[in-house]
């Protein structure tokens, strides 16, 4: 890569870095709401709490600590609706995998999730919205919170009074850095999955994009679902609570599998092994889910389990195999960006996930609940990896053609002539070994080789293999092969057989040469040559490439002892007429 590539490279980075930066500006910055129509009023304090033998009085009901709710356990919130004048009204609150009951002055006014318990199905995360009367005002209001799970939830969701449209603008609003990065995940995944046939079969044949591709899906699906984000698309809660379960069960799975085919994991057959033992959690976990015998709700903590364990194996992993392949260079940062930016934003990702994975389990078990944590750490952390995840592409893409561009050079060097650039014996020998079907070989030798070498030197011997050299390549250009099989002997191979058509190409052949004898100077062109096709009539059995060249050089000889000839004749004649020449001077 040259000085001119990687400036463009960087910039386009750091333009990548501040455009990401304004963009997280922009949307965590509260200059940009659009006005509420009402006021929406928040009912903190008031509030008595009962839960089992246990009563609270919190300050903010948000606030209340309290163990976790498992299956069966009843929470029940009291209070009396402030006096106030916002009509039509809701009563808006958050429930996770629970019935919910609630009373207006002793009266049943709403009730959520008992058709799901009778059916054995698991509860979804839930926002309520419970319309009010008119006359809702000092009246006592009272919610009852049935957990339907083992370690369903713990703390208690804020509960707000106003208009429902109000309500669900501020909503969207508040959640509007999860929903922009949910729906640009969700989309690239979409393109690099759309995009991965093209770059896999358009040469490196790179597996990893449609990892790629899942990952960034899996991990926009999750943000939105989990800041219950698609309850703005969609009226079926119970399946946007599965698919949040289920996107994040996949995540691992996509990671490993994007990590083993991008070939990152230092022993392939390990990362297999690790990718079939998440695809098997995820497959049981959902069968298990699907058949109601237990819920995929009760598999998180397993999986926070596996995925860490597997966090702190593969950036180690990626670390050492990279520092092993570049060991005592000082070049590993600039040869090797697509493993930097892989290492950088995994990192990154696992460390905010890390932080989120520890602040829900502290809200959960020990102080006031899950039920209003976010993952604003894991979402910006998810954006930032997918870039870097994408970057990574492009630089393993454009770190995969130097490579290859190196790796012909050398082919090109091992299988090449030096003094001609025509293929080499050890190319000649090469293909003739894999020849198949219908095909021509000429054995071609250059006269007066030796001749040129001792009378004019080696140089004008050079001069006369690569001139010759260079004929050949005008003379025969349809052929699979033209090569220097050592010394004055050439090889050329043709895809064909077509007697009509090698005599043009001879023919050819010998008008060059004569062409080039025309003029002035001590080199002459002179060839011998003969050919023979793989459906010779006497390769009863079929032949091999090498009985069909031995052939094809059989017939070389013939041609080269007939000029042999010509030229010891040529060569007698000289000496008479210089001998003659000389008595007429003498006589004279």
């Amino acid at each position: 890569m040259n000085i001119a590539q990687r400036i463009k490279i960087s910039v386009l980075s750091l333009l990548a870095i501040c455009v990401f930066i304004l963009t997280i500006a922009f949307l965590g910055s509260d200059l940009y709401k659009s006005p509420l129509l009402h006021e929406i009023v928040q009912l903190d304090s008031g509030w008595t709490v009962n839960y089992g033998q246990n009563t609270y009085h919190p300050d903010v009901l948000s606030e209340t600590v309290m163990s976790v709710a498992n299956s069966g356990d009843v929470i029940i919130a009291t209070t009396h609706l402030p006096d106030i004048t916002i009509n039509p009204a809701v009563l808006h609150f958050r429930s996770i995998l629970s019935t919910v009951d609630v009373y207006l002055d002793g009266k049943v006014i709403y009730s959520f999730g008992h058709d799901y318990l009778e059916k054995g199905r698991m509860l979804p995360k839930f926002h309520h919205f419970i319309p009010l009367p008119k006359d809702y005002a000092e009246r006592e209001i009272k919610i009852v919170i049935t957990a339907t799970e083992n370690n369903a939830f713990s703390g208690l969701s804020p509960v707000e009074i106003g208009n429902e449209e109000d309500i669900g603008r501020r909503f969207a609003q508040d959640a509007r850095l999860s929903l922009a990065v949910g729906v640009f995940l969700v989309m690239i995944g979409f393109v690099l999955i759309i995009l991965a046939p093209i770059f896999i079969f358009s040469g490196n044949h790179d597996f990893s994009i449609i990892f790629s591709g899942e990952i960034s899906m899996l991990l926009g699906m999750y943000i939105l679902c989990f800041n219950d984000l698609f309850w703005l698309f969609s009226d079926d809660p119970s399946f946007y609570t599965f698919i949040e379960y289920l996107a994040l069960f996949n995540i691992p799975a996509a990671l490993i599998g994007f990590f083993t085919a991008a070939k990152q994991i230092p022993n392939k057959t390990i990362g297999i092994v690790i990718w079939i033992v998440n695809i098997g959690f995820v497959l049981i976990t959902a069968f298990l889910h699907a058949i109601n015998a237990v819920h995929i709700c009760h598999f998180v903590t397993p999986l926070h389990v596996i995925a860490l364990t597997e966090g702190f194996y593969i950036i180690p992993a990626l670390i050492i195999s990279d520092a092993k392949k570049y060991r005592g260079s000082n070049h590993f940062f600039k040869t090797r960006r697509s493993t930097v930016m892989l290492i950088i934003g995994l990192i990154f990702f696992v460390g905010c996930s890390v932080i989120d994975i520890i602040k829900f389990n502290i809200l959960k078990f020990v102080s006031v609940g899950e039920i209003n944590t976010d993952i604003n750490f894991m979402t910006v952390g998810a954006f930032i990896f997918i870039l870097c995840l994408i970057m990574n592409y492009f630089y393993h893409c454009i770190e995969f053609i130097s490579e290859t561009n190196i790796q012909h050079k050398l082919e090109g060097l091992a299988y090449s002539d030096s003094l001609t650039s025509l293929a080499n014996r050890s190319k000649c020998e090469l293909t003739m070994a894999e020849l198949t079907g219908q095909y021509t070989i000429l054995s071609i030798d250059l006269d007066h080789l030796k001749y040129t070498n001792d009378n004019y030197g080696h140089s004008a011997g050079d001069a006369l293999i690569s001139g010759f050299a260079d004929i050949l390549k005008n003379s025969f250009t349809d052929a699979s092969l033209i090569g220097r099989m050592g010394g004055d002997e050439f090889i050329v191979i043709l895809p064909y057989v077509d007697d009509s058509r090698v005599k043009r190409d001879l023919d050819c052949l010998e008008d060059l040469m004569n062409y080039r004898n025309s003029g002035k100077g001590n080199i002459k062109y002179s060839a011998s040559y003969g050919y023979a096709s793989s459906t010779e009539e006497g390769f009863t059995h079929g032949a091999s490439s090498q009985q069909v060249y031995l052939l094809a050089d059989t017939r070389m000889y013939k041609m080269k002892s007939m000029h042999h000839s010509q030229t010891l004749g040529r060569l007698y004649d000289d000496i008479l007429n210089e001998s003659k020449t000389k008595e007429e001077k003498e006589h004279v």
